[in-house]
Order: structure tokens, then sequence, then C-alpha cells
């Protein structure tokens, strides 16, 4: 099992922002069938309730490109690096 990051109050929800904007997606439940999530689960993410984990991680990586690096960054320090 691994030990998930400590993630930036926050920082999930401008994460789920970026990523609808660079996929050009309208709205969270777009962003859930991208996903393919339930459309709670971003919710939940979005409100801090659930971390944006592991499996999203990996589905933002082989799905769309965006490096695990990246976004574990975005997630501790709410911003992405240059």
């Amino acid at each position: 099992m691994s030990k998930v990051p400590q993630q930036a109050p926050g920082a999930a929800a401008h994460l789920l922002n970026h990523l609808a904007a660079q996929l050009k997606l309208p709205n969270d439940a777009a962003l859930a069938r991208a996903f393919d999530v339930a459309p709670p689960v971003i919710s939940k993410i979005r409100h801090d309730k659930i971390p944006f984990g592991d499996s999203m991680i990996l589905k933002a990586h082989e799905k769309y490109n965006f490096t695990v690096k990246a976004i574990r960054n975005f997630l501790a320090v709410g911003a992405l690096n240059p």
C-alpha cells in the first residue's frame, strides 16, 4: 500500500479545474466521465473529502499524458511548477 502524500488544502480542486481546462471539459460531470468515475467522486475530491489518489493520478497519466511528478507536485504545493 502506498502512502498518499500530504495534499495542500484546496489543491485538488485547483487540479481538477486545471485538468478540466486542459481537456476542454465544461463541467464536473464531463470530468467524471473522462476519468471513468462517478460524479460524486469528483465532488468529494473537489471538497477535500477524499484525496486525489493514486488511481486518479494514474488515469491522468495514462489517458492524458500528464506526468505523475507534475500532478504530485501540484497537489503538494497547490500550483504547477514550471
